[in-house]
C-alpha cells in the first residue's frame, strides 16, 4: 500500500540524511530494525560494557562539537541504550531525551541510525522520534512516514504522533487523518492519540469523538474518551456519556466510565445510579454496575440486574453474573437465581439458555 506523501522536512531532513549516511558509514537502512543472528544479537541487548563501547564508539558525529555538556548527553544516550531491561531502558532513555532541543535529537537520529539493527537501535529510535514530535511534530511524522513507505515498520510512526500529540493533540490527529494509511492502522493510532487527548482536555477530546460516532461499534471512540475520562472524573465521563444519543457506542461508553468508577469508588458508583431516572442509560449503568460486582459477590450483583428494565438487557446482565457460578455448581446457581429479585421469566430464560451453553460451551457476547 502507498501512502500519499506528506510534507518534506524543507531543509532538515535532506542534510541531516546525508549527514548520517557520511558521518554513521553505509549499510544501515533508515529506520530498518530487524534483530542481528548470533553473537551481534545477544551483544546489542546485553546491557554490557562491550554494546555501550560500540554505542559511543559511533559518537563522531557529536564529538566534533566540543562541548562538554554534548559529549555527557552522548554518553548518557548511549549508556541507556544499552541497558539490557527493556523497562530500564525505556525510562533511561525518557530522561536522557527529556530536555533535549531539536538540534540534540537531530544528532542522536544520526547516531542511531549508525547502531546495528536489534533491540538497542529500536529503543534509541523510539525515544528520539517520541522526542522530536513534541520538539517539531510535522518534521518528525515525515521522517516516520518515510520509514514505513520503505520498511512497512509503523512503530516510529507511532512515536513521532504520540510525541505530536503530547502538545498538539488536535494537529497529530489532523495530521493522522491525511496519511492515507490503512484503516486497521489509523484506527488504532488514532485511539491512542484520543486517550493522549482526552488525558490533557476531556472536554476536546469528547467533542471530537462524538463528532466522529461509530454507532453500531461497542468499542467506538466515545468509549475511549469515557474510559480515559474516568480515571480523572468518572461522574462526568459517565455524565457525558449517557447524553450522547442512542446508539450502541453510547452502551459502550456508559459501560466503560462505570467500570472506571467502580473500580476507583463503589459507593460513589452505585449512589449515581439508584439516582438516576428510569431508561436506556440507568439500564447500562446498572448492568455494568452489575456485572462489576457480581464478580465478587453474585447475589448482590443480581440485586443490581433487577434494577435494568428492558428484559433482554437484564437477562443479559443476569447471564452474565450466573454463568461462572452456573459451570462450577448448577444447583448453586438456581439457588441464586430463585432468591434474587429477578423476575421469574427473566430466570427462566436465563436457565434455559444456560442450559443450552453448558453443551456447546461459554456464552458469546
Amino acid at each position: 500500500m502507498k501512502i500519499r506523501p506528506v510534507p518534506s522536512l524543507g531543509s532538515g531532513l535532506l542534510p541531516l540524511a546525508a549527514t548520517a549516511v557520511i558521518a554513521c558509514g553505509a549499510g544501515f537502512g533508515l529506520g530498518r530494525m530487524t534483530a542481528p543472528s548470533g553473537a551481534d544479537s545477544a551483544k546489542g541487548d546485553s546491557g554490557g560494557v562491550n554494546s555501550g563501547d560500540e554505542a559511543r564508539g559511533r559518537e563522531s558525529s557529536w564529538e566534533s562539537v566540543g562541548s562538554r555538556e554534548t559529549v555527557a548527553n552522548e554518553e548518557s544516550v548511549a549508556r541507556a541504550a544499552s541497558i539490557g531491561n527493556p523497562r530500564q531502558r525505556d525510562r533511561a532513555l525518557e530522561d536522557v531525551f527529556a530536555k533535549a532541543g531539536l538540534d540534540e535529537v537531530k544528532k542522536a537520529l544520526a547516531w542511531a541510525e549508525s547502531l546495528p539493527d536489534g533491540p538497542m537501535k529500536k529503543a534509541a529510535l523510539e525515544k528520539i522520534l517520541k522526542r522530536w514530535g513534541e520538539l517539531d511534530g510535522a518534521g518528525a511524522a515525515a521522517y516516520a512516514v518515510k520509514v514505513y513507505e520503505e520498511t512497512g515498520n509503523a512503530g516510529l510512526l507511532r512515536e513521532a504522533l504520540a510525541g505530536w500529540a503530547e502538545k498538539d493533540p488536535q494537529g497529530a490527529m489532523k495530521q493522522l487523518e491525511s496519511l492515507g494509511l490503512g484503516d486497521g492502522l489509523r484506527r488504532d493510532i488514532r485511539r491512542d492519540l484520543l486517550g493522549q487527548w482526552t488525558d490533557q482536555n476531556p472536554v476536546a477530546a469528547a467533542t471530537y469523538a462524538a463528532a466522529n460516532r461509530n454507532t453500531n461499534s461497542w468499542g467506538g471512540l466515545v468509549s475511549v474518551v469515557a474510559d480515559e475520562w474516568s480515571k480523572r472524573d468518572p461522574q462526568a465521563a459517565t455524565a457525558w456519556a449517557a447524553g450522547l444519543d442512542t446508539g450502541r457506542d453510547k452502551r459502550g461508553a456508559i459501560d466503560e466510565a462505570i467500570k472506571g468508577w467502580a473500580e476507583s469508588d463503589l459507593g460513589g458508583a452505585a449512589a449515581y445510579v439508584s439516582s438516576q431516572p428510569p431508561g436506556e442509560s440507568r439500564d447500562v449503568m446498572a448492568g455494568s454496575l452489575a456485572r462489576q460486582i457480581g464478580r465478587e459477590n453474585p447475589a448482590a450483583g443480581l440485586k443490581w440486574a433487577a434494577m435494568v428494565s428492558d428484559p433482554g438487557n437484564q437477562q443479559r446482565a443476569v447471564t452474565g453474573i450466573v454463568f461462572g457460578v452456573y459451570r462450577r455448581d448448577p444447583t448453586k446457581a438456581l439457588e441464586l437465581l430463585q432468591g434474587s429479585p429477578v423476575p421469574p421469566p427473566v430466570q427462566q430464560a436465563v436457565l434455559s439458555r444456560m442450559t443450552n451453553w453448558g453443551r456447546r460451551g461459554a456464552p458469546g457476547n
